[in-house]
C-alpha cells in the first residue's frame, strides 16, 4: 500500500493498478478520521464512527430542522491523485444516499471550499462505487459555486457525509477507498513505434498449434526481448492477453481486424514497428526465422548500430 502521508508521484504514463489509499486492517495507517455534525451550525442531528472487523461504521440519526447532515473527515492529507480517474469505495450502505467530500487548497473569497459527490446505497448490501473526479462539484457550506474545479493533484484531505433532506437514522459500513484509473481500449495500434508485436490467434488455449508456437516462443525469451518484441493472444473461447493485460472480447475483434485474423484456426501475425505486417502465417513458425526476417528491417539494423 502507497502510505496516503504521502505525495502520490506523477509519472510519464498512467498507474497499471488502482492504488489503496486506505483499509481499516490493523496494519492500515490511521487517517485521523474526525466528526463534523450540523451542531456546529445549530443542527440536531446526531453522528459518530468505530472501527471493528476491519470497517469503518458510520451510524447515526439526521435531523432536518437544522442542518441536515453528519460527516466524518480525515486530517490533513497530502495526496497527487491527477494521474488517476477518480475514487473507489467500497460500502455497506442502507439505502440512503451518501457524499463523498473531497478538500484542496481552493478558496473562494478567501475561504475554503471543498468538493462533494454523491452516490447511493443498496440496503444492506456490499457495493462498490466508482467516483470519477469529474463528478465531484465545489461548494462552500453546502452552496455549489461555478468553480474553481478539482485539482486532483493536490488532495488534502477526504471524508464521508450523509446530506440527503432525509429525517431517521443512518449505517453505512466503510471498508477501503482506493483511487482508480480507467485503462483505455487496448489496440494493436498502441504499440506503434515501440515494440514489434507477434500476434498468435487460435480457437483456444489447447490449440496444438498454438502450444507449439508458445513454446518456441518461451525458449528464445532473451532474444524476443532483444528485438523490442511483444507478445499478443488472440483466443475464441479463452481469456486473451497482450502480455501481462486481460482483454475484452471488443479488443480481440478489433486487434484481430487490425492484422487480417478471422477466428476458427491457428494464425501468426508478426507486426514491424511501423504498424504493417510483415509476416502473416497459418501455421506454426521458428523463432530462427522471425528473427531472421526482423533482423533484415532497416529499422532493425539501425537499432543495432545505435546500441553498440
Amino acid at each position: 500500500m502507497i502510505a496516503p502521508f504521502a505525495p502520490l508521484q506523477s509519472s510519464d504514463s498512467p498507474p497499471t493498478d488502482d492504488t489503496l489509499l486506505t483499509n481499516f486492517t490493523a496494519n492500515s495507517p490511521d487517517l485521523g478520521w474526525y466528526v463534523v455534525n450540523d451542531n456546529v451550525m445549530g443542527g440536531r442531528s446526531e453522528g459518530d464512527f468505530r472501527k471493528e472487523e476491519g470497517q469503518l461504521h458510520f451510524t447515526g440519526r439526521t435531523n432536518t430542522n437544522g442542518g441536515g447532515f453528519s460527516s466524518i473527515r480525515t486530517k490533513a492529507l497530502q495526496l497527487d491523485l491527477s494521474d488517476y480517474t477518480g475514487v473507489r469505495v467500497t460500502v455497506r450502505g442502507d439505502g440512503r444516499r451518501y457524499t463523498w467530500r473531497l478538500a484542496t487548497d481552493a478558496r473562494w473569497r478567501g475561504r475554503e471550499i471543498s468538493y462533494w459527490a454523491d452516490f447511493d446505497t443498496k440496503a444492506d448490501a456490499l457495493s462498490t462505487v466508482e467516483i470519477p473526479f469529474s463528478r465531484f462539484v465545489p461548494r462552500f457550506r453546502g452552496t455549489q459555486l461555478d468553480g474553481p474545479a478539482l485539482d486532483a493533484g493536490n488532495i488534502t484531505g477526504m471524508g464521508l457525509m450523509i446530506y440527503d433532506d432525509q429525517d431517521g437514522p443512518f449505517d453505512l459500513s466503510l471498508a477501503n477507498v482506493a483511487a482508480y484509473s480507467e485503462k483505455p481500449p487496448f489496440m494493436l495500434s498502441n504499440y506503434q513505434w515501440k515494440k514489434r508485436v507477434l500476434v498468435l490467434s487460435a480457437p483456444a488455449s489447447t490449440d496444438k498449434q498454438l502450444r507449439e508456437q508458445q513454446e518456441v516462443v518461451a525458449l528464445s525469451r532473451e532474444d524476443f526481448s532483444n528485438r523490442d518484441m511483444a507478445l499478443v493472444t488472440l483466443l475464441d473461447n479463452s481469456v486473451s492477453t497482450a502480455g501481462n493485460r486481460k482483454l475484452t472480447a471488443d479488443e480481440v475483434t478489433t486487434a484481430r481486424v487490425a492484422s487480417g485474423i478471422v477466428q476458427g484456426s491457428f494464425a501468426l501475425r508478426l507486426i514491424g514497428k511501423d504498424g504493417s505486417v510483415k509476416l502473416a502465417s497459418d501455421t506454426p513458425t521458428s523463432m530462427a526465422e522471425i528473427y531472421s526476417l526482423i533482423d533484415s528491417m532497416p529499422m532493425r539494423q539501425l537499432e543495432k548500430f545505435d546500441r553498440r
